[in-house]
């Protein structure tokens, strides 16, 4: 188990992002979200982000949401059954990275826990998590 965090600020959590791609690298980050609001008596908030910049043409953005409202809506499920009652879920649309650096700033988030790919998906994908790391105004802790 790996972790990383980038502390931007307090140790004191209110609201927490977990951007989720419905994929198993974000469990690790479901469950560590779930606990940190579960000790810090925090809200939970699920982000899927339909990526405008991989949608194949012919096909609409609104193909995707359902994959994406199965993807918050595994972590709300998730946080229920945990005792965490306060999640809000969303699906948008944009560049990944932007859209949860908005999300947080709109919502006024207090930490982004988030997953990273792994092994050779790693090496061709664009890390999203990094990007996130280094432009943050808040903290961000990156489970693996």
């Amino acid at each position: 188990m790996f972790f990383s965090a980038v502390v931007k600020e307090r140790a004191m959590y209110d609201t927490i992002l977990v951007p989720t791609d419905g994929r198993p690298n974000t469990e690790r980050a479901i469950e560590e979200a779930i606990e940190l609001a579960r000790v810090h008596g925090a809200s939970i908030h699920a982000l899927y982000v339909i990526n405008s910049a991989e949608i194949a043409p012919g096909m609409a953005f609104e193909d995707l949401e359902p994959i994406g409202e199965r993807a918050v809506e595994y972590v709300a499920t998730q946080a229920a059954e945990a005792g965490i009652d306060d999640v809000q879920t969303t699906v948008v649309h944009g560049l990944r990275h932007q859209a949860i650096l908005d999300y947080a700033a709109d919502h006024d988030v207090d930490l982004i826990v988030m997953g990273r790919h792994r092994g050779i998906e790693r090496f061709f994908r664009k890390s999203v998590s990094e990007q996130v790391s280094r432009e943050a105004q808040t903290s961000v802790l990156v489970a693996e």
